[in-house]
């Protein structure tokens, strides 16, 4: 039997559902205990931190938030470490602004909690978009990040000419970029957002928006982060390999590891090998 090619909308829908992280996603695992809220640059964010040793600190996906990013990491974490789960601006729990979203935003927000938490210099795991903003926090903010772990992030927007695509074949609103977004995720969102069931064309217009950033990181902020950052991707990720080993090749200090019959949700889908090859990494001595 010949198999037939998939069409590009095809092609584009399914893009959209792995860069979200919702294949073999399991059911969140909400906080036991409420968190709390923080003034940061005008807004709120919502923080939850639990456990107890050296801060590490958790940077969640698109259109997500801390419990669901890292249903696998809070409590396995938490056993040594301070955990500190941040919901961005306009995510989970945290109310939203009146601006559009921002990489370069979302990271100086992230500074000036980190900066009010008095945390000292903090290990930060970001995931997707969150490792976007862990590579930022790391270039501008270098005193507060002691090493850094980033899975699917991108320092350049190779999704444009996707999200181009989907708005030349589906029109430019955000109901047709929302098609390709499972169902759950919205359910997800509205259950923890402020706003209940009433924000979430508005976080999809703006996460589409952002998506389409092109430069998120440049080459040469990339050469300028001497911190320790482990580099890591499923070799089905939705980030291209070639993408992913350019990232890591533009890092004077970085470590790549790709993990194997793996998509783009790492720390969901191998979360037992994710937390190990954190640990280890965070924990190695002498690694400058």
């Amino acid at each position: 039997m010949i198999a037939r090619p998939r069409s590009p909308v095809h092609v584009a829908r399914i893009a959209l559902i792995l860069l979200i992280g919702c294949i073999a996603v399991p059911a969140p695992v909400w906080a036991s205990d409420p968190g709390r809220f923080y003034d940061v640059h005008g807004t709120k964010l919502y923080v939850e931190v639990l456990g107890s040793g050296p801060p590490i600190v958790f940077l969640h996906g698109g259109l997500s938030f801390f419990d669901r990013s890292f249903p696998y990491q809070r409590a396995y974490f938490a056993a040594f470490r301070t955990v500190i789960g941040i919901d961005q601006r306009g995510h989970g729990h945290s109310p939203d602004s009146t601006q559009p979203f921002s990489y370069r935003a979302m990271a100086e927000d992230t500074a000036a909690l980190l900066q009010q938490l008095h945390l000292g210099p903090a290990d930060i795991v970001g995931y997707s978009d969150g490792g976007n903003v862990a590579l930022l926090l790391a270039r501008y903010h270098p005193d507060l990040v002691r090493r850094v772990v980033v899975s699917g992030a991108n320092f350049r927007g190779d999704f444009a000419g996707l999200f181009a695509y989907v708005r030349l074949r589906w029109g430019t609103s955000e109901q047709h970029f929302a098609a390709g977004i499972p169902v759950t995720v919205r359910h997800e969102y509205d259950a923890v957002s402020p706003y209940g069931d009433r924000h979430w064309d508005v976080l999809v217009a703006k996460t589409k928006d952002l998506w389409t950033t092109w430069t998120v990181i440049s080459p040469e902020d990339l050469r300028a982060i001497r911190t320790p950052v482990l580099i890591m991707a499923g070799d089905h990720d939705v980030i291209s390999l070639e993408h992913t080993i350019a990232l890591y090749r533009s890092l004077p200090a970085g470590r790549l590891c790709i993990l194997p019959n793996t998509g783009h949700g790492t720390m969901t889908e191998r979360p037992s090998l994710f937390n190990e090859l954190t640990r280890t990494f965070l924990d190695e001595e002498g690694l400058r």
